[in-house]
């Protein structure tokens, strides 16, 4: 959810309405924090009658069977509806009517090359998340009459057919019935041990900029912001991570790239906009669909709606054509290289740590740190997109962060992407293929004569 909010609101806090009272001034985060209610209470109750997935029985999508597409191994994917704890998704029918989609050309594709099944035995499995989708990324939220300015963002559900080879799975049994199979572990697997985040706002008696704040902040913001913090590229190195001041909420449409200049459109203001010394990142829908990171490179000039940038800071390639790519953006982040910060192509190298030492400083005395391990816990597993956000606040001076009963900042997961995992089927050698897919029947019948 990188769009420009106050804070950030994902699921309901446990109240069940929002009331809105007379004379107040109405915040975002009021807004978004009653829909969000609602559609928790709705997920939380399809959940509990339906239980972890499972589809109606006439209407039940995502049935698999094999198939060939161009000599290779492929599968078809029914039409109909899916729960996966409580997240409805669908397949839709065609305009032709046609009742199936292929697996390699399922409509979010989760890969960027050419797909390929594994080998036999496999497993066949449903992933569902929220996806935000901004105006850049769907002109047709952009109300025209406003005259270019974007109101709101969305949220969609979107869904991916994956596939995971079982060999090296033997101690889960993977091959199993649909009744007999190890859900709950095999979720777990597949989230693995999620990184952990400490976040604070330091006081520094020598920074020469505590004039621009109260001499007690910790916070030494003038404005109020919602920093976001979000791991960039995974490698043999280790991973990374990006932040930004605005929730990576910054960002036009790349429009093409000449030479060393890319073209953007749709650039709001000088303070959401771009300036030399920033880090860029280029990316589209099927990176962010398939989990990879786009380019980044860092610009040295700005003239008007032309970024002129470093070709050899770049992470990847700059000259694909992004009017082929669909919705291509460029999203700016926020990190500068400074002394005792190992930056990697705009992004930060990740170094876990429990004591006080590889705190990394953001800006303005807020400051970050990676947890590490306790003794004998799995290594963590970071993921490109994983993000915390932060929440600064000038009256405060302060960042409103989780705290432990000895007042220290705790360490906390991600706030997301959070990923709904459903198994469909298990294929062996040949054509056979064990269902494992659940489904329920409906609760109205006809009235008795």
């Amino acid at each position: 959810m990188r769009g420009d909010f106050s804070r950030l609101v994902l699921g309901g806090d446990g109240s069940s309405r929002v009331l809105l009272q007379q004379g107040r001034v109405l915040l975002d985060s009021d807004w978004n924090e009653a829909v969000a209610d609602l559609v928790t209470a709705q997920r939380r109750l399809a959940a509990d009658l339906i239980g972890p997935h499972g589809g109606p029985a006439d209407d039940m999508g995502f049935a698999l069977g094999a198939t060939t597409t161009n000599g290779e191994a492929d599968l078809t994917i029914g039409v109909g509806c899916y729960y996966v704890d409580g997240y409805r998704v669908a397949v839709e029918a065609d305009p032709t009517g046609k009742s199936t989609t292929l697996w390699s050309n399922q409509p979010f594709t989760p890969w960027v090359d050419k797909p390929k099944l594994p080998d036999p035995p496999y497993l066949v499995y449903l992933d569902v998340w929220e996806q935000h989708v901004s105006a850049l990324q769907d002109d047709s939220i952009r109300e025209v009459a406003l005259g270019g300015p974007d109101t709101t963002s969305r949220a969609r559900l979107v869904w991916q057919i994956r596939t995971v080879s079982i060999a090296g799975e033997g101690d889960l049994d993977l091959q199993a019935t649909c009744a007999a199979f190890p859900l709950k572990d095999w979720r777990a697997r597949l989230v693995g041990s999620q990184p952990l985040l400490r976040a604070r706002a330091k006081r520094d008696e020598n920074d020469d900029e505590l004039c621009l704040a109260s001499p007690d902040a910790g916070y030494r913001g003038v404005e109020n912001q919602l920093y976001r913090v979000e791991v960039a590229d995974v490698d043999e190195q280790g991973a990374t991570f990006v932040w930004s001041r605005e929730n990576g909420s910054v960002a036009a449409t790349w429009t093409g790239t000449d030479v060393d200049r890319l073209h953007v459109e749709g650039v709001r203001d000088a303070v959401h906009g771009f300036a030399a010394g920033d880090w860029v990142e280029l990316t589209w829908d099927r990176l962010e669909l398939a989990g990879v990171a786009g380019t980044r490179v860092r610009i040295t000039a700005v003239d008007g709606g032309t970024l002129i940038f470093d070709s050899a800071s770049a992470t990847g390639t700059v000259n694909a054509d992004p009017g082929k790519l669909g919705h291509a953006i460029v999203r700016r982040w926020d990190a500068h290289r400074r002394a005792g910060v190992d930056m990697v192509g705009g992004a930060i190298r990740i170094t876990e740590d429990n004591g006080d030492t590889h705190w990394v400083g953001l800006e303005d005395g807020i400051e970050v740190q990676f947890a590490a391990p306790d003794a004998g816990d799995p290594d963590h597993i970071y993921r490109f997109g994983d993000y915390w956000t932060i929440v600064a606040r000038v009256s405060t001076g302060d960042i409103q962060w989780a705290r432990g009963t000895d007042a220290k900042p705790m360490a906390l997961p991600p706030q997301g992407i959070k990923h709904h995992y459903a198994p469909l089927a298990w294929f062996g050698d040949g054509d056979g293929m064990t269902e494992l897919g659940r489904q329920f029947a409906r609760l109205a019948t006809c009235v008795p004569l």
